[in-house]
C-alpha cells in the first residue's frame, strides 16, 4: 500500500469532493467496551470536525454495532451521532452487501472499525472507502490504512486507543467527556422515573445485573437490600436498573425493599444513562451500567468480583472500584438459603459500599464528609 499520510492530512485532501462526508464507526458488541472508546470517539470529532468546518463542511457521524453496544447512541443528538445503525438480534451479523450497496451511491469518507468485524471490513474495503481504519489483531491489516493492536495489551482498555487516534489526528491525547442527555438522550427516563413514583428528591440507582456470573454481589438480595435499606433510611430514594436478562430479580428485589422504584427491563439504554447523571450516587457491579454511570460524571461505585481494574474500571472524575479480601478475615456472616460464590464481593458489605460512596459524594461536592446522608 505504500506511506500512508496522517490521517488529518488525507482527510484534508479528500473532503472537497463530498458535498455531505460521513465517518462511521463500527462499536464493539459489549456497552462497557463502547463507553471506553468515547475518549477516543471524542477527541477524533473535535479533530476532523475543525477540519470540516475549516472547508464550509459538516461532518454527519453514524455508529453502527450490536443492540447492546452501539443503542447507547440510538437517541443522540445529531450533532454528535446523526445516526446509530444498530445490527438486529442478538446474535446477528452485519449485512456487508447492504452497506456496499449504500456506501456505492454514497460512501462515507471514513470507516473506523473498533470491532473484530470482517464483514464491515471487507465492506469498507470494496466500496473504496477514502479512509479505512480498524483493529488488526485479527490479520485484516491489509484492509486498512491505519491498522492499530488492541487486545491482550497491559493497559487500560481506554488507552488501547491511543496509537489510533495518533494516526488519525497526530496527537494520542484522549479526552474524557460526560456522557449527558444533552448529547446522548434519554430524558424519556426521568419521565418514566416519575411514574414510577419519584417525587424528585434524591436517589441512588443500583444497577445488579450481569450476564457474568462470577462478576455478581452475592450473597444478591441481602447486600442488594441491605444498602437499600440503608439509602433509604438516609433520605434517598432507591432506583432498581436493568436490563430485560434482569426482570426477574429486579422484581423480588424491589419486593424485599418495600418503597423503592423498579424500572429494570423498562428503560433504554441512554434512558438508564439520564436517569444516572442526575443521580446523588450510583451503585453497580462490573456491567455495562456501571460504565455509563461512572461516564456521567456522578459519584459511583462498582462493586468488584473477579475483574482485573487494571483493565477494566470504569472511567470517570467520581468513579471508584472496590472488593474484598480474597479470604474470610472477619467471622463470614451466615447466608441462609441464598446462592453465593466466594468472590472478593462477597466479603464487601453494604455499610462500606454506602461510607465510600458518601466519601465520593463529597468529593464531587467539595466539601468534607462531616455527615452523613444526603
Amino acid at each position: 500500500m505504500g506511506k500512508v499520510k496522517p490521517g488529518q492530512e488525507r482527510l484534508r485532501e479528500v473532503l472537497p469532493a463530498f458535498d455531505q462526508p460521513e465517518v462511521w464507526i463500527r462499536f464493539p458488541r459489549q456497552l462497557g467496551d463502547v463507553i471506553f472508546s468515547i475518549p477516543f470517539l471524542y477527541a477524533l470529532q473535535r479533530s476532523w470536525n475543525a477540519v470540516a468546518e475549516a472547508q464550509g463542511k459538516r461532518i454527519r457521524w453514524v455508529a453502527v454495532g450490536h443492540a447492546i453496544g452501539a443503542a447507547i447512541f440510538s437517541e443522540a443528538h445529531p450533532d454528535f451521532i446523526a445516526e446509530s445503525v444498530i445490527e438486529a438480534g442478538r446474535d446477528q451479523k452485519p449485512d456487508p452487501w447492504a452497506l456496499i450497496h449504500r456506501w456505492r451511491s454514497r460512501p462515507p469518507v471514513a470507516f473506523i472499525n473498533l470491532s473484530q468485524s470482517a464483514r464491515l471490513a471487507f465492506a469498507a474495503w470494496a466500496a473504496r472507502v477514502p479512509l479505512r481504519a480498524g483493529i488488526a489483531d485479527n490479520q485484516l491489516s491489509l484492509l486498512y490504512h491505519y491498522p492499530f493492536v488492541y487486545r491482550d495489551l497491559p493497559i487500560h482498555l481506554v488507552r488501547r486507543y491511543e496509537p489510533l487516534l495518533l494516526q488519525l489526528t497526530g496527537t494520542s491525547r484522549l479526552e474524557w467527556m460526560p456522557m449527558l442527555p444533552e448529547q446522548f438522550g434519554g430524558l424519556g427516563g426521568l419521565a418514566k422515573l416519575r411514574a414510577a413514583g419519584w417525587q424528585g428528591g434524591p436517589y441512588v440507582t443500583l444497577s445488579f445485573g450481569t450476564r457474568g456470573y462470577n462478576k455478581r454481589w452475592f450473597p444478591e438480595v441481602s447486600q442488594w437490600t441491605g444498602f437499600a435499606r440503608i439509602a433509604r433510611e438516609q433520605g434517598l430514594d432507591v432506583v432498581w436498573l436493568g436490563g430485560p436478562d434482569e426482570v426477574e430479580l429486579g422484581r423480588r428485589l424491589a419486593e424485599v425493599a418495600p418503597g423503592t422504584l423498579n424500572l429494570t427491563g423498562q428503560t433504554s439504554i441512554p434512558e438508564a444513562c439520564a436517569i444516572q447523571s442526575r443521580a446523588w450516587g450510583n451503585v453497580a457491579i462490573d456491567t455495562g451500567l456501571a460504565h455509563t454511570a461512572a461516564g456521567t460524571g456522578r459519584p459511583t461505585i462498582t462493586v468488584n468480583g473477579a475483574s482485573p481494574e487494571q483493565l477494566i474500571n470504569p472511567l470517570g472524575p467520581h468513579a471508584l472500584s472496590v472488593r474484598g479480601a480474597c479470604i474470610d478475615v472477619t467471622q463470614p456472616q451466615p447466608h441462609v438459603g441464598e446462592e453465593i460464590l466466594d468472590t472478593t464481593a462477597l466479603r464487601v458489605s453494604p455499610l462500606r459500599v454506602w461510607n465510600l460512596l458518601q466519601g465520593l459524594v463529597a468529593e464531587a461536592e467539595g466539601r468534607t464528609l462531616d455527615r452523613t446522608g444526603p
